[in-house]
């Protein structure tokens, strides 16, 4: 099973917020199923935002690597085609919602990408996402995936 995964799981486990033990249990079983996961360039980018913006870049870099390295997390990059699908969800987004912006451009490009390299896209947002696959928290996916 291949696995996209939202930039706040990963977060999650750095910030070591309320869903960390539930964060570090899907990764943990995610490394002993044999699925993999794929992080889109957007999510690697919106990672290096908070190494650049810590205390110690050179130290935080250094953890995401690991991080990244040891449950064998692939960085995948945005297409044309998947650029263009982005759009088209993002469109469709601001026409139904009229209010101010809650999700940005970057949630769209993790969707699309999600929908063109992944059976699920792993998230502790699933409403935020409205796709062609299943958008599923690391608890629903430990449950329901073997």
């Amino acid at each position: 099973m291949k696995l996209s995964l939202d930039t706040n799981l990963i977060i999650s486990h750095f910030k070591g917020d309320t869903f960390s033990d539930d964060t570090d249990r899907f990764f943990g079983w995610v490394r002993n199923s044999g699925h993999e996961m794929y992080i889109v360039d957007i999510v690697y980018s919106e990672l290096y935002t908070g190494v650049y913006l810590s205390q110690d870049p050179a130290l935080e870099e250094r953890l995401i690597q690991q991080f990244l390295a040891v449950n064998e997390i692939e960085v995948k990059h945005v297409s044309s085609k998947i650029s263009k699908r982005a759009g088209e969800l993002y469109a469709k987004h601001l026409q139904k919602n009229k209010r101010p912006l809650k999700r940005i451009l970057p949630d769209f490009l993790i969707g699309a990408h999600s929908e063109h390299q992944s059976d699920i896209l792993v998230t502790w947002n699933p409403s935020d996402y409205d796709l062609n696959i299943d958008v599923m928290t690391p608890v629903e996916v430990m449950d329901q995936v073997e």
